[in-house]
């Protein structure tokens, strides 16, 4: 539970068979049986060959792999399986094609997507990370799109893009709030970014789930000092030299050198990255502009519609205009993986009348929904939901509940 690039490995979404289940094929059912049975024999070898992977011996992950193949050549599983082992020994044109053939097989096996979508953004290929990790939330049924935004948001991290990594990490969580790796991560990046009341929050969460770690311990220390919470840090401190005294993060905190954490470093990234924006900025040639004329381009763009095309998918249409696939599915109120129809109009910008939401004065609370979500949401303490709404940590929230956002003392009933 680390952050990148310690969390570059990709998401290898292969069903590993437990054991071998031996099958005799008599001649009356011979015919009937063959293509299952060698299917099912296919994905034993990879099993064994991902197995063989993971305990370091490459050449008899090979050998099974290979068998594999012979068996069951059009199984996409397989090609996902060899491309896996390809990046093992480091041998890319072999990954692309694997993964291409994967993909050419069974076109709407998300995890292909996936898979091919973390790999290029190790090898530092943005775009068609990106593409392909939109591509795959984009497949129909597809259970894991948590995974693939977080995917999302640690490609956008490499590329120093604050701001998108916490859009995707927040989409993630929205399809899985309780994912512990998107939690610590947003954790960590409330923390560079000096957000430290949700960095606090974020892990006070984790830690009533159980999910602690040297990392975690170490973060909660670094909030809490900054804070000034006393008792947290030292719980913290106590916590991560008992439960973890041979870790690195324990010899950070025993040492005092803090400065050489992997928070520290991600908050120097953060604070380098807004200072070359400045930068930027100053650097840029004043244009004289025209009120009126950019009053008509603006309502231009505010208009701005897409009519769907046939055979055309949300992610290209994402990728024409420039626009992020999850912004498509917001401004449009989609469900991810819902199918486009032919002449349907799409809002290529946000509609007035979700931005007016942002002005929101109450929340409704959809099932399952929790304070603490509702909180980190909005970006307002908990403690004041919890005081505008009379309510304790400890009350159970219904769905279809209004939540106040702002103190109802204050509210313009007007709105």
């Amino acid at each position: 539970m680390q952050l990148w690039p310690w969390l570059t490995c990709v998401v290898l979404c292969i069903p590993l068979t437990a054991c071998v289940t031996e099958t005799t094929v008599t001649a009356a059912d011979r015919q009937h049986q063959p293509n299952r049975n060698m299917t099912e024999a296919a994905r034993t070898r990879v099993a064994l060959g991902i197995n063989y992977l993971q305990v370091g011996d490459k050449s008899q992950a090979k050998y099974n792999l290979d068998k594999a193949l012979q068996m069951a050549p059009q199984l996409a599983e397989v090609h996902n399986a060899l491309a896996y082992y390809y990046q093992q020994v480091q041998d890319h044109d072999a990954v692309v094609e694997s993964y291409r053939q994967a993909m050419a097989l069974e076109p709407d096996n998300a995890d292909s997507y996936n898979n091919f979508g973390a790999y290029l953004c190790q090898q530092g290929q943005y775009q068609q990370a990106e593409q392909l990790l939109l591509e795959a939330i984009e497949r129909p049924g597809y259970f894991r799109v948590a995974d693939s935004y977080e995917n999302l948001a640690l490609c956008a991290l490499e590329q120093n893009d604050f701001s998108k990594t916490r859009h995707y990490l927040n989409l993630s969580l929205t399809h899985n709030a309780t994912r512990p790796s998107a939690q610590f991560n947003s954790a960590a990046l409330y923390y560079a970014t000096k957000q430290l009341e949700l960095a606090a929050q974020t892990l006070e969460l984790m830690q009533r789930a159980s999910q602690l770690s040297a990392p975690v311990l170490l973060l909660s220390y670094q909030v809490a000092q900054e804070l000034q919470h006393w008792p947290a840090m030292q719980e913290a401190e106590q916590q991560l030299l008992s439960l973890y005294p041979q870790s690195r993060e324990a010899l950070l905190l025993s040492q005092q050198q803090l400065t050489k954490s992997e928070f520290s470093a991600l908050r120097q990234r953060y604070l380098a990255s807004t200072e070359a924006d400045a930068t930027d900025s100053a650097t840029q040639p004043r244009i004289k502009i025209v009120r009126k004329k950019a009053a008509v381009e603006a309502s231009k763009k505010a208009a701005r519609q897409h009519q769907v095309k046939a055979n055309e998918s949300l992610a290209g249409i994402a990728q024409q205009y420039g626009v992020t696939m999850s912004d498509l599915i917001s401004w449009n109120a989609l469900r991810p993986g819902e199918s486009l129809q032919e002449g349907q109009w799409l809002n290529l910008n946000e509609p007035a009348s979700t931005k007016q939401n942002t002005l929101a004065q109450r929340h409704l609370v959809t099932p399952g929904e929790t304070l603490s979500q509702i909180s980190l949401r909005y970006n307002i303490k908990l403690a004041h939901l919890l005081q505008w709404n009379n309510l304790t940590e400890q009350s159970p929230l219904r769905a279809g509940q209004f939540i106040y956002l702002k103190d109802p003392a204050y509210l313009d009933y007007d709105n």
